[in-house]
């Protein structure tokens, strides 16, 4: 592995010999626009490379997206001039090492705290969100939002059905018969609201 930091452990290396087309590099400059970024080569001098491509998944009828920060690791396919090539991503160091350890996991951790998990092992899914975050799921005129206070807001232009087969729900207002007859709701929790 190489040092994230390896352009400050190494010295100059004038005349250093080539190894092949894979280089490690420094991302030094971002253009989120194009998906690009310019890189430092530490074995030779920190040269700083032209803009470069990265490397996604898909990027015609499906997009990805995701640039690397400014002092991040990655690697680049570079041609023997280092004049032209690509990102293909970042790998971990000694200094920045794997959030988990574990074959079974797919894990994402982001710089404000907040993580994404699923451990095939055990088939559960977690999303962990800092403070002050939200969570907002959206299909046409149905939104879903939760935030970071405890507050979950459900709005349908449709009907809002919670499943399981058990009876109707009923707001204050509702006529309802139950063992003891028939009559209306007058009170309920403020913590179910409609509206």
């Amino acid at each position: 592995m190489f040092p994230r930091d390896l352009h400050n452990s190494l010295g100059p290396h004038r005349g250093a010999v080539r190894r092949g087309p894979f280089r490690a590099a420094i991302v030094r400059q971002q253009d989120p626009a194009s998906g690009r970024v310019r890189v430092a080569f530490p074995d030779r001098d920190n040269l700083l490379s032209y803009w470069l491509p990265i490397v996604v998944p898909k990027s015609q009828n499906d997009k990805a997206y995701w640039i690397p920060d400014i002092g991040e690791q990655v690697v680049c396919l570079m041609d023997e001039h280092d004049e032209d090539g690509c990102v293909l991503g970042a790998i971990y160091s000694t200094v920045d090492t794997p959030p988990v350890s574990s074959a079974d996991k797919w894990h994402v951790t982001f710089k404000d705290g907040a993580e994404i998990e699923y451990d095939r092992e055990q088939h559960a899914l977690s999303i962990t969100l800092p403070a002050g975050a939200t969570v907002s799921v959206g299909a046409g005129s149905a939104t879903i939002q939760i935030d970071s206070s405890g507050d979950i807001l459900l709005n349908a232009a449709g009907l809002v059905k919670i499943a399981g087969g058990g009876p109707a729900i009923a707001r204050v207002g509702d006529a309802t018969t139950c063992p003891a007859g028939t009559g209306q709701i007058t009170s309920g929790s403020s913590k179910v609201q409609s509206g």
